[in-house]
Order: structure tokens, then C-alpha cells, then sequence
């Protein structure tokens, strides 16, 4: 299995003869706004720090993570991208079987397997519009299982829990010894993310794990940015047992401003969920328009479309999309999809009004 993700520009510009500022990305989940000018100005302004170490274990984001958080600094793990943490948890625990809910982000199977570990997938059924039978996977959980990653809102579906839903299960998965990790990366781009996180129930279990992403709703993939919330014993060990430099200086800086608490960043989040809450109402009525496509209900940045009814798979669809200089996600590559599966970006009117005349040439 290998790492299959959206934002190949470079490798989709070579493919079709394109220059790569010309491609409309809509397969990377990435806030359209682009990155707050507050960032971009204070990177310019201190690029000479360039040639200074960043500071070991990213001490003073971490204060300003557990602050925001009202956590204890020592729950705390800022890391290279959410996925940095995803590999160093299945390598400090070790576990024997992991479980995974299919279709989901493909880096956890792919961490598991780097630790050598077993993987139990617990498939979501189409039948279901891929939602997730809570009741059914708290039977499935067992003393054979150490770790179970769930993914909330679920990529690519985009299906959400609430926190009392994943409350239950992670109940159950203390009886059965089970370390839950709840991954987070897109959860901030709803208009209200606190009633569905779970970073309210750390403090009363030891088996939760929440991985954050600044990557997506801050526009910074070139940089990467993520952290781990947990307890403080299984936070050391995910602080103590890597590279004590795995976040550079830039990306520091950027928490340290995204932390900050100024009211530049607070309107640019409030901006944001805004916006991309009116783009996707915009975007999922104009794709639930054609006939042949069936369009999963929307949460998040991202559009989850089953294309079966069409002439073309998925492969096939990009590849038409792509000549006229769209990028989409071709969901093939998910464990539990086949190919007539896409799931495209929640982009601004004039990207999202493009990708809509398009499809009606390809399509009708």
C-alpha cells in the first residue's frame, strides 16, 4: 500500500503538459482563503532566523496549545503534521492489532503496518451511505484490539459523530483496554467544532488520543503543523522517543501567531467557517443537480461523490478533468472503495463554478 493523497500538482502538470499555477486543486482539503497575511508577513519578517535551530520540543507552542486547550503544557505533543504523531503512536505503543474504519485516511493502516501490526478493518457499508454503525463496532471491539484510530468528520465521507456518540465507545474501548485516537484534522472548519470534539473528555480518559491539524484551515501544507492531545505519561513518550527538532522554526512561528489570541486570526477562522459553509451549500446543490452522481451530505471542506452511474470511473474522470487543468481526488486508492469514487475540495464561487460547467460538458 502506498501513501495516495490530493495536491499531486506537480506530478499531474508533467502528466498533461500543464504549469502548475494553472491547476484548480480541488483534491488537497486545504481552506481556499490561503494562509492569514499575519502569517505570511511575520515569515518574511524574520527569515533571516533561518539560520537558527528551532527551539527543542517546541516548548512555547506548547504552552499556548495547552492554554488555548485549558489542558496541562505536559498533554501536550507538537509534531511535524497531524500524521508525524499517526507513526509515532503505533511506534511508542507497539500494538499487535490495530483497528481501522474503512473507507478512511490511509496513513493509519500504513502506520500500523510500519509497526508490524495487524489490521482489522471495520468496513462501512454503502447500503448505509457509509455512516457508522456506532452499535455494531462497540460489539466488534475485543481484548484482541490495543488501538483504534477514528477519523471525525471521516475522510473522505465526511460523515461526523457527536461527542456524546464517541463518548460511548470510548467507554467501551477502557473495558476491552483499548487506546482510542481520534483524529481531528478537519473538524475546525465547522461553524461549531466544540460540539463535536472531544477535547473536553481528555481529562477522563486515559485511553483518548486527539490528533489536531493546522495544515488544512490554515492553509499551510508547505510548512506542516499538527499536535497530539493525551495524558501525560503516553505525551512524554511521544515527546522523548523522536527528533527533538521535527518542527522547524517557521512552522513554531505559525502556531505561536495561530495561538496567539489576536483578533486578526479569531476573524480569519470566523471568515472562514463562513465561507466555506456558504461554498459548500453552494457547491453540494449544484452537484446534487446531475442525475447520474450521487452526492454524500457534506460537513466539512470536502464533497464525497459516488460517480457509478456515469460513463466513466473514476481514473477515467480525473483523467477528462485534467485537461482542462482540474485536479480532483480520485477515491480508488481507499481500502473499502472501488473506482467510481471522487471527493473534491470546497473551493471559491469561481474555482467551484468552473468544476460545475465542466462536469455538465463531461456528463450531459
Amino acid at each position: 500500500m502506498e501513501h495516495m493523497h490530493g495536491g499531486r500538482l506537480t506530478e499531474m502538470a508533467q502528466k498533461n503538459n500543464l504549469d502548475p499555477d494553472e491547476i484548480i486543486d480541488f483534491s488537497a482539503n486545504i481552506n481556499f482563503l490561503g494562509p492569514p497575511s499575519l502569517l505570511l508577513e511575520a515569515i518574511k519578517s524574520n527569515i533571516n532566523k533561518i539560520e537558527n535551530y528551532p527551539e527543542i520540543n517546541s516548548k512555547s507552542l506548547k504552552n499556548d496549545i495547552a492554554k488555548k486547550h485549558f489542558l496541562d503544557p505536559e498533554q501536550v505533543t507538537v509534531a511535524n503534521g497531524a500524521a508525524e504523531m499517526i507513526y509515532q503512536l503505533t511506534k511508542i505503543l507497539k500494538p499487535k492489532k490495530v483497528m481501522v474504519i474503512d473507507p478512511t485516511f490511509s496513513e493509519y493502516e500504513l502506520a500500523a503496518e510500519s509497526a508490524a501490526a495487524a489490521v482489522e478493518h471495520f468496513s462501512l457499508s454503502k447500503k448505509a451511505d457509509f455512516k457508522l454503525d456506532l452499535e455494531k463496532l462497540k460489539i466488534s471491539l475485543n481484548k484482541d484490539i490495543d488501538l483504534l484510530f477514528i477519523c471525525n468528520p471521516n475522510n473522505p465521507t465526511a460523515h461526523l459523530l457527536k461527542t456524546a456518540e464517541l463518548e460511548s465507545l470510548i467507554q467501551k474501548a477502557v473495558k476491552e483496554e483499548i487506546i482510542v485516537v481520534i483524529d481531528e484534522a478537519f473538524i475546525d472548519f465547522l461553524t461549531d467544532p466544540d460540539k463535536y470534539s472531544t477535547i473536553k473528555l481528555l481529562d477522563s480518559y486515559n485511553n483518548l488520543v486527539i490528533l489536531k491539524s493546522m495544515t488544512k484551515l490554515f492553509a499551510i501544507p508547505g510548512l506542516r503543523l499538527g499536535y497530539a492531545l493525551t495524558n501525560k505519561s503516553l505525551s512524554l513518550e511521544l515527546e522523548t522517543k523522536r527528533d527533538p527538532w521535527s518542527v522547524n522554526y517557521f512552522s513554531q512561528l505559525a502556531g505561536e501567531i495561530i495561538f496567539s489570541n489576536q483578533q486578526e486570526i479569531k476573524d480569519y477562522v470566523k471568515l472562514s467557517q463562513e465561507k466555506i459553509a456558504a461554498e459548500r451549500k453552494y457547491l453540494y446543490q449544484k452537484l446534487k443537480k446531475f442525475k447520474k452522481l450521487k452526492v454524500y451530505q457534506p460537513t466539512t471542506n470536502y464533497i464525497f461523490i459516488d460517480i457509478s452511474e456515469t460513463n466513466y470511473n473514476s481514473a477515467e474522470l480525473k483523467q477528462e478533468l485534467s485537461k482542462a487543468a482540474i485536479l480532483i481526488r480520485n477515491c480508488d486508492s481507499y481500502y473499502n472503495l472501488q473506482d467510481n469514487y471522487i471527493r473534491v475540495a470546497v473551493k471559491n464561487r469561481k474555482a467551484n463554478k468552473i468544476l460545475i460547467e465542466k462536469l455538465k460538458i463531461i456528463l450531459e
